[in-house]
């Protein structure tokens, strides 16, 4: 993706800025107002019943302005068969690398282009506190979409 001019006047201005943000890893505490690990059901229009269980989400801030995301959850089709009930979805794990750029409260990501990151769209995220994050996600499951927001502190004990 080619960035205008401006754009990368802006880039190169914010380091500056983001020595407010600490740098170090975040561990998401909540989605939303619920804490992790969340289970979130949901039934497609055509009756399916999806299962995805959030279990951890790490983002760590690097110098240089450089971010890494983890994720590890469950995805799964959700049945009324109690023989399904011992079955259990293995834990998948997605990353995300790339950079940020802070801007007064936002803090903006860009996903490097990969092929495991086609499809990922970052939203922008707010700076709650030196130590804090807020940061909106989507996630689709099935054919019902839904945005979240992951709650993220400061942990000096992880990565």
């Amino acid at each position: 993706m080619r960035l205008p001019l401006a754009a990368l006047a802006l880039a190169f201005a914010v380091p500056a800025a983001a020595h407010a943000q600490a740098v170090g890893s975040y561990l998401a505490l909540r989605i939303d107002e619920s804490p992790l690990p969340l289970a979130d059901r949901v039934t497609d229009t055509d009756g399916t019943t999806y299962l995805v269980e959030f279990e951890r989400m790490v983002l760590s801030l690097r110098s240089g302005n450089k971010f890494r995301a983890a994720v590890r959850f469950k995805r799964s089709l959700s049945t009324s068969d109690s023989r399904a009930g011992s079955r259990t979805a293995p834990i998948q794990s997605m990353t995300v690398t790339g950079r940020y750029e802070v801007t007064g409260k936002e803090i903006r990501f860009i996903a490097d282009s990969t092929s495991d990151t086609r499809g990922v769209r970052m939203l922008n995220g707010t700076i709650d506190g030196a130590q804090r994050l807020s940061l909106p996600f989507d996630y689709r499951n099935g054919a019902v979409q839904r945005r979240r927001v992951l709650r993220l502190q400061f942990r000096n004990d992880i990565l």
